[in-house]
This record gives structure tokens, sequence and C-alpha cells, in this order.
């Protein structure tokens, strides 16, 4: 990009292509290990039992209709957005690190959800989502027989 702004004409060039797309790839590596990736936001910790999954989700000052939820076969999609906070006038952001904006998480599932079932509660900036396993994906136990 530095390049791009102090001379327009080394666009047509291939090597300072190249090099302004590795630049901005570890730019954006770099800005994504030191503030975290928007594909790695919300946090979210998961539980498996044979029989259900608990999903708990950190989405701290945000109201439910700001989250959408939604589950196909084994795979959970957490989408929202979190408004930018207003400042009053004059004042100007000495740093900002606090999330705000639009977020899209989705974790596939060791098994299939039975959807109909899901249930899902927001308190205190922790979101939890109850995922009950599909009876037909269940373990089944097989009788032996001898003969």
């Amino acid at each position: 990009m530095l390049f791009r702004i102090l001379d327009p004409q080394t666009k047509a060039n291939q090597f300072w292509r190249d090099f302004d797309r590795l630049n901005d790839e570890l730019t954006r590596s770099i800005l994504d290990d030191q503030f975290g990736s928007s594909s790695h936001f919300p946090p979210v910790n998961v539980y498996t039992k044979e029989d259900e999954a608990l999903v708990t989700c950190l989405l701290p000052g945000m109201e439910t209709d700001q989250i959408e939820i939604n589950v196909k076969d084994n795979m959970l999609s957490i989408h929202g957005k979190k408004k930018a906070e207003e400042l009053a006038e004059g004042t100007e952001v000495h740093r900002r690190e606090i999330f705000q904006g639009e977020f899209h998480r989705t974790l596939e599932l060791p098994f299939r959800v039975s959807q109909d079932q899901v249930s899902a509660k927001y308190v205190n900036g922790v979101l939890n989502i109850h995922l009950p396993r599909r009876e037909e994906d269940k373990p089944k136990k097989v009788s032996i027989s001898v003969g």
C-alpha cells in the first residue's frame, strides 16, 4: 500500500503488487494476533456429554435482540451486532479495545442436534446454549447373540 501511495505507477509492476499483497497479509496477521481475529469472536467454551452439548459464549454488553442463534444438523451459528457506544460531543477516543460491530461465529459440533429442543439463556453477559443430541445420533447398545 505504501508504494501505491508514493507512486501510483508502480501498481503496474508485478513485483510491487506481490510486495504489497505480502505486506497487507503480514499486517493483517500481526493485527489479528494482537487484537484477536473477528473469526474467533466471541470466545466460546464447548462442553459435551453423550446426549448433549453446552456452548458458553462471552458477549458482555449485548441485548438478546442483538444476538441470533441458528442450528442446522451439527453446525451452530452465532451472529450479532454490538452497537457502537455514543460519545458526548467533543470526546476523543484515546484507546478503544472493547469490541463493537458485527460478528459471526460458526462451530461444528461432534453430533447432529435436535433443533426443536435447543434452548439459550443470557445472564450477565454470558450466553449459554443447550444443544441436545438427536435421538437417531445417540449411540445404541448392540446385544451379541451366541450361536
